[in-house]
């Protein structure tokens, strides 16, 4: 949610952010983003919005109107004047204040931050070649989790949010946790079985052993989502911001202790053991804070075949997305066999990764206003252009400092051991603007107004783009070609997604509502 931190970014809880999440895809991907999750109505807000009307503004938008504004937009009709456009600045950042976002935000911001400064721990106490062991047995862990559970997690976000009762939302509870419990043995059991017999290079030798244990995770992390999503459904967004960091803080600090004691192998214990500790307390923690001396109702086998389904749906959905971002440092580690290669690469792209933090913010806020109005297609595409300016002005702006400081930057925080990835984080960064900055923001307003057919369609071509592309430029160019492949990829997805997006919403229809209006 969305959220859409890169499912290379390992380092703090173990869970593989997902770039099609909550802000990321109008999905709830990931914690961070309610946006078509079928939200229930407001008693004082718009249908299916969960937001409330304002006693002066349009219903539902929970924004003030203003004379010189049209109806609920907070925007003016005509020129705004300085004070006018001050008020409604204090007005909006009073909303979100309410609304519990800056907690969301904040939350957010500093469990990314903190894991950002875990892994710049671990990469100094590892050598360049232990950590590429890492990263690569980590990269192979991240494609497990796309199937954790086989997505029952997502579930909890809408059927909560729909369920009539405490009882009907502890029974979806925990049919989600079941559920996902079963699969997840299962799964940890089959990965572990293939990475074992799988003919890994052989300089990633110690994956084979390294993988089973980071396997240990899953069931646990995966229940940590369950935790935070139910937060979420819950409309606890201080609780949801709270538990993130701590359990952030927690998985981080143990898995520095272990790198430092216990080499790889402290690593993978350190961590299977914090997320464990974590998710069952934190389970506990969702039955007394919401369901204490509640019994679950009995859900039908139509409501858990509906709930299976949707979650399926959007796990293939999010893992499509996930799975461009993973092939990368799998190619590479498949192709040229250099653990130094793949450690510089995770590297370099740990700073691109983290411009997401700001498209991912825009987009939780954005995301449930282009619900409640996605069938106005003039007001979807005059504020599908302010929000995409405002986005890629923000990520461009901090992408063009990181691109001039980027030496100094490297030097201080990962040492002159990795000086010689500079040209290449600049041309990562060229990507991370390219895809947090445009693609991202236009696939997400897509997918929040169920126009889902059109991401999936796009990130497959992207994939067999991408693979292809890889397999053809690594042996020849390396990590560099990389990059650029990840630059021409994401180029000529945002692309077709504009052009999607234009051709859908620029112009009303003939024959429509809104078009019969002109």
């Amino acid at each position: 949610m969305n959220n859409e931190t890169d499912p290379r970014e390992f380092a703090g809880t173990g869970i593989p952010d997902n770039p099609n999440g909550s802000a990321g895809t109008g999905i709830p991907d990931n914690p961070n983003g309610f946006a078509g999750t079928g939200i229930p109505d407001n008693a004082n807000g718009s249908a299916g919005t969960g937001i409330p009307d304002n006693a002066n503004g349009s219903a539902g938008a929970g924004i003030p109107d203003n004379a010189n504004a049209s109806p609920g937009a907070g925007g003016p009709g005509g020129a705004d004047r300085p004070g006018k456009l001050r008020d409604r600045i204090s007005v909006g950042l009073k909303y979100l204040f309410e609304k519990g976002a800056f907690y969301i935000f904040a939350g957010n911001f500093l469990s990314r931050f903190t894991a950002f400064f875990g892994s710049i721990f671990l990469i100094r106490i590892l050598s360049k070649e232990r950590y590429g062991i890492l990263v690569y047995a980590e990269n192979i862990y991240t494609y497990a989790c796309l199937f954790a559970g086989l997505g029952m997690a997502y579930s909890l976000l809408r059927y909560m949010v729909l369920a009539k009762s405490p009882e009907e939302k502890l029974a979806y509870y925990r049919y989600a946790i079941r559920k996902s419990t079963i699969i997840n043995v299962l799964l940890v059991v089959l990965v572990a079985v293939v990475g074992s017999l799988y003919p890994h290079p052989e300089k990633f030798s110690d994956a084979r052993w390294l993988l089973p244990l980071l396997l240990l995770v899953l069931p646990f992390q995966n229940i940590l989502d369950h935790t935070l999503y139910t937060h979420r459904a819950q409309f606890a967004n201080k609780r949801f911001a709270v538990a993130s960091l701590l359990s952030s803080v927690f998985v981080i600090l143990a898995r520095a202790f272990g790198g430092y004691v216990g080499d790889l192998f402290g690593v993978a214990v350190a961590v299977a053991a914090a997320n464990a500790l974590v998710g069952l307390l934190f389970m506990g923690d969702i039955r007394r804070t919401y369901f204490k001396g509640i019994s679950p109702s009995v859900l039908s086998r139509d409501a858990r075949s509906e709930a299976s389904r949707y979650s399926l749906q959007y796990m293939a959905t999010n893992s499509i997305w996930a799975i461009i971002m993973l092939n990368d440092i799998f190619l590479l580690g498949q192709l040229l066999g250099n653990e130094a290669i793949v450690a510089d690469y995770k590297v370099a792209y740990v700073l691109p990764a983290n411009l997401s933090i700001i498209s991912a913010a825009v987009g939780i806020f954005v995301g449930p206003y282009f619900v409640r109005r996605e069938k106005d297609r003039a007001w979807v595409w005059k504020n599908y252009k302010r929000t995409l300016f405002i986005n890629a002005g923000a990520i461009g702006a901090a992408a063009a400092v990181l691109y001039v400081a980027a030496e100094p930057i490297i030097t201080l925080l990962y040492g002159t051991e990795y000086s010689n990835v500079v040209p290449l984080m600049r041309v990562l960064l060229i990507a991370a603007f390219i895809n947090s900055g445009l693609r991202f923001m236009t696939a997400h307003l897509l997918s929040s107004m169920n126009r889902i057919f059109y991401n999936i369609m796009v990130s497959l071509s992207g994939v067999l783009l991408q693979i292809g592309a890889n397999i053809y430029v690594i042996p020849r160019y390396g990590s560099i070609g990389v990059a650029y492949v990840s630059v021409a990829v994401f180029s000529l997805m945002t692309v077709a997604l504009l052009v999607i997006f234009v051709r859908l919403y620029r112009r009303p229809r003939v024959g429509s509502a809104e078009s019969g209006a002109k």
